[in-house]
């Protein structure tokens, strides 16, 4: 399940990369980032407020299933914005900017 839902937004990245401005790709993958891991927290929250047993009773199954499932897209999203702040990314780690604040004290 996890391949054709990273094989899915995949696809959606590059039809939204050709047809859409940068800025707004951006801004919905981070959004479509974001909401996944406000609703894994969510169904995190449900399910530990219940105490539940590690023993699942048939009307758990859901929030699991939950969990699993915006888990999942969390995980894929988070190596889209990876992908798409690669640059800045790549700067922030690979500058040497405290190199050159301690060469000017």
């Amino acid at each position: 399940m996890e391949i054709f839902l990273f094989v899915a937004l995949v696809f959606i990245y590059i039809l939204m990369a050709w047809t859409v401005p940068p800025v707004i790709v951006k801004r919905v993958w981070i959004l479509g980032f974001i909401l996944a891991f406000v609703i894994t927290a969510v169904a995190i929250l449900f399910i530990s407020a219940g105490k539940q047993t590690v023993l699942m009773q048939e009307s758990e199954v859901n929030w699991y299933y939950f969990l699993y499932l915006f888990g999942s897209i969390a995980s894929i999203l988070g190596l889209i914005n990876l992908w798409i702040y690669r640059k800045a990314l790549y700067k922030i780690f690979a500058s040497d900017e405290e190199n050159k604040n301690e060469k000017e004290s």
